[in-house]
């Protein structure tokens, strides 16, 4: 891996299923800056799950697909976080 890699940060999309009020939604949320590279593999990644929990290699209206555009909205929590030196808790 080059320096300039190491450095770059880390891009990933969330996939969430989660019942909406009329099913099933499985909802990606991406990057505003997604390329479009990168939204066909989040596509590819939402339909292979989708065909994984339904059995069917169709979109048959079990499980809506819903692409968000709200990554930044996102925080993430570090499961492993370092202690806090003395006189920062």
């Amino acid at each position: 891996m080059s320096a300039a890699a190491a450095t770059e940060p880390i891009r990933h999309a969330t996939l969430n299923l989660s019942k909406g009020p009329s099913g099933q939604v499985l909802t990606a949320s991406v990057p505003s800056n997604i390329t479009d590279e990168e939204f066909a593999h989040v596509g590819r990644s939402g339909l292979a799950l989708i065909r994984k929990l339904t059995g069917c290699n169709c979109m048959s209206g079990r499980i809506s697909f819903v692409v968000e555009e709200h990554f930044a909205d996102v925080i993430r929590v570090d499961l492993n976080p370092q202690p806090l030196p003395p006189g920062k808790r």
